[in-house]
């Protein structure tokens, strides 16, 4: 892939993923949640990695009008899809899925109540805290860039903007403090995924989709595996990120493209985003993170295992 091809699929992914509800702990930071309560190496490990990341499938579908209930599907009726495993791989996908909930998985503490600071999710804490540091600064260059109403658009963008640069400031410091490795965990758990992860989300979803939008299961089963396929495209994409020598600078480029086009979408605003300033507000999430990210993930991954091992649902390695 090119380094063009890889940046404009990485940005797909970010743009893809940002109409509401937002979404809770970035991808590296799911892996790393899988990987800790489950199988810690082999294929097992890389199934429960990939099905950890696959609650977020639909992400994908921008501007879609079934999105936002295919997400609460996958994020609060998840043991529809458990229930529907057979196979070892396929169990061992179930159960990173399962990992991922909003209910009472990892973006439970994401989104709805944080372990450290259990006033509001975690992410969802750090992003408004980061929308006021960045606030003034972004509201001035869109004056400058000759943005009418630059208030109400830095308003309605900037939460969207700042909580995507929360979910990459923690996945880039697992990848420099945790894991090094995580990136490449990515590329490979997309690369390795069974063969039957997209008929077994298709399985779990595809009849509600199906009712829900009017249509027959035979509609419905191929639109959620092809969104599956690209979804794994991009994760294998965003991995592969991950993985470079500066990896700050390869997603505050990403990051410059996606509010450009964010801003086009949302707004109906064509305005460049300059490379630096998305830099600065990644490192500004960084620095807004990383006194307690450690604390509130290593909390997440007790609260996960111990919530798992209530709700019966094991990995097939163990």
């Amino acid at each position: 892939m090119t380094r063009y091809a890889l940046l404009v699929s990485a940005v797909l992914m970010l743009l893809w993923s940002v109409p509401a509800p937002l979404y809770g702990w970035g991808s590296a930071t799911h892996a790393y949640i899988a990987r800790e309560v489950g199988e810690k190496q082999g294929s097992t490990s890389l199934q429960e990695i990939y099905g950890a990341l696959l609650p977020d499938a639909f992400n994908m579908m921008f501007g879609d009008p079934y999105q936002g209930q295919l997400w609460t599907q996958t994020h609060y009726e998840f043991m529809k899809l458990v229930e529907k495993a057979e196979s070892k791989t396929d169990k061992a996908v179930a159960y990173g899925f399962a990992s991922h909930n909003e209910a009472w998985g990892a973006d439970g503490t994401a989104h709805i109540s944080s372990i450290t600071h259990p006033d509001t999710g975690y992410v969802i804490g750090k992003r408004d805290e980061l929308a006021a540091i960045l606030e003034p600064q972004v509201r001035l260059f869109l004056l400058f860039s000759g943005v009418p109403n630059a208030t109400t658009v830095v308003k309605e963008v900037l939460p969207i903007v700042a909580d995507s640069a929360i979910e990459t400031a923690i996945d880039l410091l697992i990848c420099q403090n945790e894991d090094p490795d995580i990136g490449e965990r990515l590329v490979l758990a997309a690369r390795a995924r069974g063969w039957s992860a997209p008929i077994l989300l298709s399985k779990a979803y595809a009849a509600d989709f199906a009712s829900t939008a009017g249509t027959t299961e035979a509609v419905a089963a191929p639109l959620i595996i092809a969104a599956e396929s690209e979804f794994r495209d991009q994760i294998e994409s965003y991995g592969t990120a991950l993985t470079q020598d500066n990896p700050v600078d390869a997603l505050s480029e990403q990051g410059a493209e996606l509010a450009k086009l964010l801003l086009a979408a949302e707004q109906g605003i064509i305005v460049d985003i300059p490379v630096d300033l998305m830099k600065q507000i990644v490192n500004a999430a960084i620095d807004v993170v990383k006194d307690d990210y450690g604390a509130e993930l290593a909390a997440t991954v007790s609260r996960v295992r111990q919530e798992l091992e209530s709700h019966a649902i094991t990995s097939p390695a163990l």
